[in-house]
C-alpha cells in the first residue's frame, strides 16, 4: 500500500480538521483579535473563533507564487523558475523531472519510469498517473509520462519543459552529493559499459566526486529533439491515467496510489511542486536500480526492470475545502511508514520541524536507501501558500523552497 496500514479506506467525505498548529509554522495577520490575527485556512481558532474559506482568503494568494522540494537542488530550482515564468504546478513538474533525468542518472532518466498524483483544487479533479514498465527498457518513457501530464493540466509548451535539462546537459553542471554517493556505493554496475564509463569517470579512472563538472553532449542532442518533436518522437510505453486510493483521515483526505509494498528500491527519486492556484504534483521516479541496468548506448541510462510497486507519492486534502495541504513522494518498503509519520506529527499533531525530521529518520530503516521529500502547507496550498515547509530529504542533501512572485517586492 502507498498509504499506512492503519488508514481505513472510505469515500472523500468528512469533518473539518482541526489541531493545534506550531507557532513557527502558520502565516500571520495584523487583526482585531489580540495583536495578531492568526489565520488557519480549515482549522478551529481557538482565539478567534473564525476559520477561512478559499472564497475569503487574502486575493490571489498574494507574496506566494509556489512551492517545490527535490532531492537534487537544481531540480528545485528548476520548478520555482518555471513557476516565476508564468506556468503553473504541472509544467514545473515536468521541468523538475527532466533536470533529474540529466542530473540525478542514477535514480531518474529518460530510459526510467515514475508515478504521479496530482490534485487540482480549483477543478476539483484529482489522478494518477503511471509511466512504467514491467521490462528493462531505453525507450523514453520518462518524457512520454511527464508530456502527458504537462499536456493534461499545464499551461506552457513542451518545449519550455525540456530546455532546462537540454541545458544542463549540454553545458554542464557540477555533480551532486546524491550522485557522488550513488557513484561511491553503485558505481561497479557502470562497469558493463563502456560509454557509461567514459562519462563517470574522470582523468585518473576514479569515479567522479561532489563538485566536479560533467557533460552529457548524446543526451543533450536526443533531448534536443525531443524539445523541437515533441514526446513522441520516440516509441515509448503509453503513460496510463487512472483514479486513486482515497483514505479518510478525519477530515483529512489521503489520495495515492494503488501499490503494495515491496522491496525498497535504490534507484528512486521524489519531488512534490504546487503553485497558487492550488495545483498540486507528486512525484517518484525510478531507474529500477542505482543507473538501471548501467547501459548508456543510447546517450542516457537503460532502467532495470520497473514494477513501480514502491513507489508511493501522496497528496493530502482538507475535506472540506479540498485544498492541498501535505504532499508526499517516497519509495521503499518503508514509504507508508514513513508517509504515517509525516501525517500524525507533522500535519495532525502540529509537532516542531525539528522533532518531525528526528522521526522520520528514526522510522527510516538504516540499512535501506530511501527516497523521501514533503511539503506541508497547514492554511492550505491554494489558500494562504506562504506558509508552506518543505522537507527535501532525510538526509539533508536537497533543496525546498517557498518563493513569492518576482515582482512581489516591487509591488510593495
Amino acid at each position: 500500500m502507498s498509504v499506512p496500514h492503519q488508514f481505513k479506506s472510505i469515500s472523500a467525505q468528512g469533518t473539518a480538521s482541526t489541531h493545534r498548529a506550531d507557532i513557527g509554522e502558520i502565516w500571520r495577520f495584523a487583526g482585531t483579535c489580540g495583536p495578531v490575527g492568526v489565520v488557519i485556512f480549515a482549522l478551529s481558532l481557538a482565539a478567534c473563533g473564525t476559520a477561512v474559506a478559499p472564497d475569503i482568503a487574502p486575493a490571489g494568494n498574494r507574496g506566494f507564487a509556489g512551492v517545490a522540494a527535490s532531492e537534487e537542488p537544481r531540480a528545485t530550482m528548476a520548478g520555482r523558475d518555471v513557476i516565476l515564468a508564468g506556468g503553473n504546478a504541472a509544467d514545473a513538474a515536468a521541468a523538475m523531472g527532466m533536470v533529474l533525468a540529466v542530473t540525478l542518472p542514477s535514480r531518474a532518466g529518460l530510459g526510467g519510469g515514475g508515478a504521479c498524483v496530482v490534485h487540482d483544487a480549483a477543478k476539483g479533479r484529482s489522478e494518477v498517473l503511471e509511466f512504467l514498465s514491467a521490462e528493462p527498457s531505453s525507450s523514453p518513457m520518462l518524457a512520454r509520462g511527464l508530456a502527458a501530464l504537462q499536456v493534461r493540466y499545464g499551461t506552457k509548451s513542451w518545449s519550455s519543459a525540456v530546455a532546462p535539462a537540454e541545458k544542463a546537459a549540454r553545458f554542464g553542471f557540477t555533480v551532486s552529493k546524491t550522485l557522488a554517493d550513488d557513484l561511491n556505493q553503485h558505481g561497479a554496475t557502470l562497469m558493463v559499459d563502456a560509454t557509461a564509463l567514459g562519462v563517470f569517470l574522470d582523468r585518473r579512472r576514479q569515479f567522479l566526486i561532489a563538485g566536479a563538472d560533467v557533460r552529457f553532449p548524446q543526451l543533450a542532442d536526443t533531448l534536443s529533439k525531443l524539445r523541437t518533436e515533441g514526446a513522441t518522437a520516440l516509441t515509448s510505453v503509453p503513460p496510463v491515467w487512472s483514479t486513486m486510493t482515497l483514505t479518510d483521515m478525519n477530515g483529512y483526505v489521503l489520495m495515492s496510489r494503488t501499490a503494495a509494498p515491496s522491496a525498497a528500491s535504490t534507484g528512486a527519486t521524489g519531488f512534490v511542486v504546487g503553485d497558487k492556484n492550488g495545483l498540486a504534483v507528486a512525484c517518484e521516479l525510478s531507474m529500477g536500480a542505482a543507473f538501471g541496468t548501467g547501459d548508456m548506448a543510447h546517450g542516457y541510462l537503460s532502467a532495470s526492470r520497473l514494477n513501480g510497486d514502491d513507489l508511493a507519492p501522496l497528496i493530502v486534502k482538507d475535506a472540506i475545502y479540498g485544498q492541498a495541504v501535505l504532499m508526499i513522494a517516497a519509495s521503499g518498503s518503508q514509504a507508508s511508514a514513513l508517509s504515517k509519520v509525516a501525517f500524525q506529527d507533522w500535519l495532525k499533531d502540529a509537532k516542531p520541524y525539528d522533532d518531525v525530521r528526528a522521526n522520520l529518520q528514526s522510522a527510516a530503516s538504516p540499512d535501506l536507501e530511501q527516497s523521501f521529500t514533503s511539503v506541508l502547507c497547514h492554511t492550505g496550498l491554494g489558500v494562504i501558500g506562504s506558509d508552506c515547509r518543505s522537507l527535501s530529504d532525510l538526509r539533508g542533501l536537497g533543496l525546498g523552497l517557498t518563493f513569492a512572485p518576482e515582482n512581489e517586492g516591487k509591488r510593495r
